[in-house]
């Protein structure tokens, strides 16, 4: 399944330098679902001299057509819908009726942003000096690092790297190895969109090493993940010793609230959601409910029975 993938730089698939590989496993049958590229060092380096090139085309790139891009990366999303989400439900057991709507919440993600890339505006600032005028104008940061979790491979890739688009960036994007294919076919999506050559990058393979070798790189000049926060402060250390620019979304304790005054059968229905939705691996799960004493009883007793009836 793998095959007609690999590391994605300078706008083309090629195996790593060793050509090694590593398994990639369904979890509903536990079978080996293919063998997807591990980059090397060798191939990061690539990756970071292809960014760098790319970046010097992209952000001279005027905003309109950037945007033009990104609609167009948007409607191909939508084309192959059924392609993407059954991707997700290979790589991730998520069920084809959510990896659909995964795609669809990615592809609004790439046409908000197509918009947003026209709004980029910049500010005349009041000098206390008669003669002088000063203006805020906003520039691309640089090369960004994407390091995207398994769980919504879809929506988060999509989310870091249209924003980096929209603001003229280039980017590297790491999918995670449980989840490297649902990526790997977004890549061919924004290639076909007219993406030029360098400006997006995909590195498959060991998560730490990649992410350690991005980050001490001078060429990164941005970090955007979503993990744990495990992970979050070990990357936060790193980009620290650089004074890196760091986006993080870090896993949550989302506090699930129920007031004397609600529907029970309402609410319940609103917690199993909140609680399984994806089988429970959403950064806004709730991991702790606060009931009101007089609802306690009713509220637990219903969301076992409710709880008992779910298909896995």
């Amino acid at each position: 399944m793998y095959e007609k993938f690999g590391q994605f730089i300078e706008g083309k698939w090629s195996p790593s330098k060793n050509k090694d590989t590593y398994e990639v496993i369904n979890p509903a049958t536990e079978e080996v679902l293919g063998h997807a590229s591990k980059a090397t060092s060798t191939d990061v380096d690539r990756a970071l001299k292809s960014a760098e090139k790319g970046l010097q085309v992209w952000k001279k790139t005027p905003p309109w057509q950037r945007a033009y891009v990104l609609r167009k990366i948007a409607d191909k999303m939508r084309e192959k819908q059924d392609v993407l989400a059954k991707w997700m439900t290979l790589e991730v057991g998520k069920p084809l009726i959510e990896g659909k709507g995964e795609v669809a919440g990615a592809a609004d993600i790439f046409e908000w942003n197509s918009e947003e890339t026209k709004r980029i505006y910049g500010q005349i600032v009041e000098s206390r000096f008669e003669n002088t005028r000063m203006y805020v104008k906003y520039e691309p940061v640089g090369v960004v690092a994407a390091l995207v979790p398994w769980n919504f491979p879809i929506i988060l890739a999509s989310r870091k790297i249209s924003t980096a688009l929209a603001a003229g960036c280039s980017v590297i994007c790491k999918p995670d190895v449980i989840t490297p294919g649902s990526v790997m076919e977004l890549m061919n999506i924004i290639h076909d969109a007219g993406v030029p050559p360098g400006v997006v990058n995909l590195l498959s393979g060991d998560p730490a090493k990649i992410a350690t070798q991005l980050i001490s790189s001078n060429i990164i000049k941005k970090i955007s993940i979503t993990g744990s926060t495990r992970v979050g402060k070990l990357i936060l250390k790193q980009a620290a010793e650089k004074v890196q620019r760091v986006t993080m979304e870090l896993s949550g304790h989302s506090p699930f609230i129920v007031f004397e005054d609600v529907n029970i059968d309402k609410v319940t229905d609103m917690a199993i959601s909140a609680k399984f939705r994806n089988n429970g691996q959403v950064c806004i799960s709730p991991n702790r409910f606060y009931i009101h004493e007089s609802k306690k009883d009713e509220f637990v007793n219903l969301f076992i029975e409710k709880t008992k009836k779910l298909k896995i």
